[in-house]
This record gives C-alpha cells, structure tokens and sequence, in this order.
C-alpha cells in the first residue's frame, strides 16, 4: 500500500509536532518493515527466540510485520500496542518516513494521515525533537548499520551474478564465504549468531545489543567474497 506524502525533502531541523490521541487506525493496512534488531526486540519482549518470532509474527522472511485477515498488526490489542515499548522504528516515526541512500543522506517526508486519524500535527517543535520524544536514537544507528550490511550484499550479489553472465572472464571477486545455511535466514540473529559462535569457538552473547554487534560481524564476514 502506497501512502501518499503530504511533504518531503525535510530535514532534522524543520518544524513538526504530532500528538496521537490513540485512535490506533495507524495500526491497519500498512506494511511495517523490520530488520533483525528490531525482530529481536521483538522476540525479547515476547520471550521467544528470532526464529519462532519470524516464523509466527513476519511475511517474507522476516521483512515485514504480520497483519491479520482484517489487515490489522496482530500485535493491536484492545488497549493499544502490546509491544509498544520495543515496536519498530517505522512505528515510532509515524507519520514521518525516513529516507536513506547510499551516500548516507537522510531525509524525510510526511505521510498523509488516515482521514479519521484523531491525531493532530503542528509545528510546536522540530523533526529532531520528535524522533529524541520517540526514543529512536538506537533505532536509527541500528538502522543505518544493517542498511550498508544490505548494500553490500547486494554489491556482492551483483558482482557474482555479472561473473555468471562472462564465465571468460577470471571471477576476481569470488562467491560470498562461509555463508550461512540455506535454512538460515539473514534476519534471523538468535539463528546466524549461534552459527557464527560455533564457527569462532565464541560464547552467545546474552544481550540483544551484544547479539546485533555480532550478527553484523557474522554477516559481513559471510558477505566478505573468499
């Protein structure tokens, strides 16, 4: 679903202010993208491992957030969101988006609002004083880390594919080492860190933040081409 953006191109310094009056129809008919710190918070908030929460609480492998036969988050409950102090970064910057690109510029836009939306927007502050009231600070920096792990996957990716395409030519960059099993998805931390301790002999670490920092490492040392 494409929402339209009422403006863009805005920066960490231009005026915006928004005050949600729990109406929830923010938690319907969206797509709510994760990425594997923000399934582990998830998981931790559930007591459950990445595995089981990717399996029961995400489509497309960890991707996106699972909605229920009447397009609602499944985790909206009667009184608002039951994993509202871990959900993920898309939620807490409702209704901004966030845009990156590969040269690190960010910038941001302002998502037009469902019609019955009670809540109200202004300019009593700025893009910089939301996102601090939103906590999402770590979100953000977790955000950019696995973006550029991503890209450079995909870096990989092309490179290899572009060798298939010229088998003349010497494959200078190699396929991608030690990569993970077939069955372990990239997004799955608890899954590529307990993979990546018994390759290194390592203990699992016991914090999520500990377990990201590792699963970047895991990753990049995966993408890495041999």
């Amino acid at each position: 679903m494409l929402i339209p953006f009422v403006r863009s191109d805005l920066e960490r310094n231009d005026r915006f202010s928004f005050s949600c009056n729990r109406c929830k129809l923010c938690c319907r008919a969206k797509k709510i993208q994760v990425n594997p710190y923000e399934i582990a918070r998830i998981a931790g908030n559930l007591g459950i491992s990445t595995t089981d929460c990717i399996r029961k609480y995400t489509v497309e492998n960890g991707s996106y957030l699972k909605f229920d036969e009447n397009d609602t988050c499944l985790f909206l409950g009667p009184e608002g969101c039951a994993i509202h102090r871990d959900r993920p970064l898309v939620c807490r910057l409702y209704p901004l988006a966030r845009h990156v690109n590969d040269r690190d510029i960010e910038w941001f836009s302002e998502m037009e609002r469902e019609r019955e939306c009670r809540g109200v927007c202004g300019t009593a502050a700025t893009i910089e004083e939301y996102l601090d009231e939103q906590d999402t600070c770590n979100y953000i920096q977790t955000a950019n880390r696995y973006l550029k792990v991503l890209w450079e996957m995909m870096h990989v990716l092309d490179e290899s594919r572009a060798s298939e395409n010229n088998p003349d030519e010497p494959d200078e960059n190699g396929a991608m080492e030690n990569q993970p099993d077939e069955n372990t998805v990239w997004t799955d931390m608890d899954a590529a860190v307990k993979k990546y301790c018994m390759e290194t002999r390592s203990a699992v670490p016991s914090s999520i933040e500990e377990k990201m920092r590792m699963h970047l490492d895991a990753l990049l040392l995966w993408t890495k081409p041999s």
